[in-house]
């Protein structure tokens, strides 16, 4: 089943605009067909993150009558948990993946990964689906690190049988490349957040998404 293909990732927004923000985001997510929707957040307290986790969660129901993307929370398994996500997302530093499985397991949990090594941990572990990268270089995330090159991406999507997104300064162009490299989707923040026409650039994702994994109208 193809779940995580396509993910839209929040961009750190100010707590004063969140309504107005994830508002938008959330209906560009529900109208672009993404299959995640990403709260991520690094200068948020717990507090405004988990605030914002149920009003996300609240507008998803809202604004789909029918399916609606995934909600994952970044980082925090007990925020995800406590406002009803469907998974949380996390890093190398964050809480066990075995534990987070072991104390919640009805999440969906996504981990970053820059090396073959960290990509058999998480499957090991119980992994969903792996986000590798950066693939291209990024503003987006300070902490994300070097640029993974295409010949660690490959090996990665060779010797894993979880879904590898990629993510990291993709664009609508540079996704194309990817399908060569075996990853099953992109999560992307700028490309959207950042765009003139965030729906459209979003419904262009979700394109050349599918056509890259071979989706048939």
């Amino acid at each position: 089943m193809n779940r995580f293909n396509f993910q839209i990732i929040t961009k750190d927004f100010n707590i004063t605009e969140y309504k107005t923000y994830l508002g938008e985001l959330s209906r560009i997510a529900v109208k672009s067909n993404a299959d995640v929707l990403q709260l991520r957040n690094k200068k948020l307290t717990a507090r405004d993150i988990y605030r914002a986790a149920l009003y996300i969660k609240s507008l998803l129901n809202k604004f789909s009558s029918g399916g609606k993307p995934l909600f994952i929370v970044n980082d925090r398994s007990d925020i995800a948990a406590f406002a009803g996500a469907d998974g949380v997302h996390i890093g190398q530093d964050d809480f066990p993946l075995a534990m987070i499985k072991k104390i919640y397991p009805n999440l969906i949990v996504g981990v970053s990964v820059d090396n073959l090594k960290q990509a058999l941990d998480a499957q090991n572990n119980g992994a969903d689906y792996i986000g590798a990268g950066p693939v291209y270089s990024t503003f987006s995330k300070i902490d994300a690190g070097n640029i993974m090159s295409p010949e660690i991406l490959k090996t990665i999507c060779r010797n894993v049988k979880i879904p590898v997104i990629a993510i990291g300064g993709i664009n609508t162009y540079n996704i194309k490349e990817l399908a060569a490299y075996g990853v099953k989707g992109a999560a992307v923040i700028s490309a959207v957040a950042g765009s003139v026409n965030p729906l459209e650039t979003a419904a262009a994702f979700r394109q050349n998404i599918d056509k890259m994994m071979g989706v048939k109208y």
